[in-house]
């Protein structure tokens, strides 16, 4: 049976595309205690968090640098600092193992056209201190936004895959609590919430839109936010309306194929909507090049800011939880999870708990294939083996 609140807040994103209400901290506040009597939070006295706000209002006008070695040096020679060591370090798994995105070989991307991206969110693993920091606060939010650098069609807007998912914690605890008993010498299921979640996207449309994102010419922007908030803040009791499934993470906002400036109305509306958030992974959006061609295009593909797309498994890390290189040496990647070499798949999650245990990650199994984005047109694309 249909659930009218969880609709309206499911629903009410939408409301992101009416700009004026959202342009300001100002006029965002009078417009949220709105929506929270509409989504039925118990306290409407929502402030504005300033920095949160100008961080998504101005998300879509930022580029980050990619973070490229285990040192902590960006290109440049500039370290981590308190401003990017959340920023997601883009390692991609693949025929050569493990290796840094920013520094894959060019000559094995799909060699120039249009390319068709299909991105499965696989699984959430976190680190022990981050677990505790989200029982603490009883809930996580994770975004993902894919955006195109330029239109399919010159006339039109370049377009956005946005997705969110959220998790209730309290539901993680209550899910752990009817697994099976322990193995003798490991902690009970009570003591802890499980370190390793699946996102379940099967059964929304939206996040299944992420299976086919088109990248004219070959070229976007890529980033993944993870963070929590206050359980009293009015995004998570809005959230609470939404997130029922016990222990994972569930989709909350699709916003798949939404134009640049509708997207941007929704960020002035996400902004004003976080309170005092802790990040685990956070980074305005990260270029990223498909095709050999979109790398030579830049002037500098020896030297290119941005990752390189190909197929494979991505692990998005935040940059401080980083380990040496060194570190990868006996692993590998098993259901979107990283174990030791060996693992039997029926012990997977279990070995990725005790695998990289001060690491979290998000993992994503990603394809990517020439395609020709207006019908009748000469293919330009050839992939390369």
């Amino acid at each position: 049976m249909p659930n009218p609140r969880r609709d309206f807040v499911k629903n009410l994103f939408a409301l992101g595309a009416l700009p004026g209400l959202f342009n300001s901290p100002a006029a965002a506040g009078r417009t949220l205690d709105f929506l929270a009597e509409q989504s039925g939070a118990q306290n409407s006295n929502h402030e504005i968090d300033a920095k949160s706000y100008n961080f998504w209002s101005g998300f879509l006008e930022n580029e980050a640098d990619p973070i490229v070695t285990s040192g902590g040096q960006q290109r440049g020679g500039n370290g981590i600092n308190g401003e990017n060591e959340t920023q997601p370090v883009f390692m991609h798994y693949g025929k050569e193992g493990f290796r840094n995105a920013a520094e894959l070989d060019a000559t094995q991307l799909v060699t120039q056209g249009d390319v068709s991206v299909s991105m499965n969110t696989s699984a959430i693993k976190m680190a022990a201190k981050d677990a505790d920091t989200l029982k603490k606060l009883q809930n996580a939010q994770v975004r993902v936004d894919v955006i195109q650098k330029q239109a399919v069609i010159p006339i039109l807007e370049a377009m956005a895959y946005t997705v969110v998912a959220a998790m209730r914690v309290s539901q993680m605890e209550a899910s752990a609590l009817k697994q099976p008993p322990p193995k003798p010498g490991t902690a009970s299921a009570s003591s802890k919430i499980p370190l390793v979640q699946s996102v379940n996207v099967s059964s929304d449309a939206a996040w299944q839109k992420m299976q086919n994102i088109p990248l004219p010419a070959g070229e976007g922007r890529w980033t993944l936010n993870l963070e929590a908030q206050r359980k009293e803040s009015l995004f998570a009791q809005i959230l609470q309306n939404v997130v029922k499934e016990a222990g994972m993470f569930a989709p909350v906002v699709g916003l798949p194929g939404i134009a640049l400036s509708a997207l941007q109305s929704f960020n002035n509306l996400y902004g004003a909507l976080h309170s005092q958030p802790v990040s685990i992974i956070k980074a305005p959006p990260l270029r990223v090049f498909a095709t050999q061609e979109a790398v030579e295009r830049t002037g500098a593909p020896g030297s290119v800011s941005g990752i390189l797309l190909q197929s494979g498994t991505y692990l998005l890390i935040p940059a401080n939880q980083l380990p040496s290189d060194d570190a990868w040496k006996s692993l590998t990647v098993l259901q979107g999870r990283v174990v030791p070499t060996g693992t039997k798949s029926t012990d997977v999650d279990e070995a990725a708990e005790s695998t990289l245990t001060d690491v979290t990650y998000a993992s994503f199994d990603v394809e990517v294939k020439p395609m020709t984005l207006i019908p009748g047109s000469p293919s330009k694309s050839s992939a390369s083996t």
